[in-house]
């Protein structure tokens, strides 16, 4: 299983190759979003830390620990290992991650971290109902049950 700085790590790469800025706000809730499309194609976890619920939406402590010095900023650097490597997740050898990732990418890129976050607050979202309930973390049942967004 990979790690969500690996899922992250993709997502920069992506934001980095197009020339397209890629904060923490939006860093996080295109990683919920890959995580979610890639849950609902294959029935299987794409990583196992869990979602936590934050004020704006869906969060992962280890991405928002490694970026959070960005603040409102596009990310510059990939997560580095303790040993200086960068870890990313292989497309060519997991074709359902590249096609959640393809998918996601393709249809949510241009969208600014703010809009992503009001996406996720929707209701009936599995971060709604996780709020309502007052829960620590996003249920993954919640998660596979919810629907695309526009």
């Amino acid at each position: 299983m990979v790690s969500a700085l690996n899922v992250a790590n993709n997502i920069l790469e992506r934001g980095f190759s197009d020339g397209i800025d890629i904060t923490p706000m939006k860093l996080q809730k295109l990683t919920y979003l890959v995580y979610k499309k890639y849950y609902q194609d294959t029935d299987r976890i794409l990583f196992s830390e869990n979602f936590e619920v934050w004020k704006y939406g869906p969060v992962i402590r280890s991405i928002y620990d490694e970026f959070k010095d960005y603040k409102g900023n596009a990310i510059k650097t990939y997560c580095e290992e303790a040993d200086g490597s960068i870890l990313i997740v292989n497309e060519k050898t997991s074709s359902s991650f590249k096609k959640a990732l393809d998918t996601i990418w393709g249809k949510y890129k241009s969208y600014d971290g703010i809009p992503l976050s009001a996406m996720t607050h929707r209701e009936g979202s599995a971060w709604y109902k996780a709020a309502k309930r007052n829960d620590v973390y996003l249920s993954d049942a919640d998660i596979k049950a919810e629907e695309a967004f526009v």
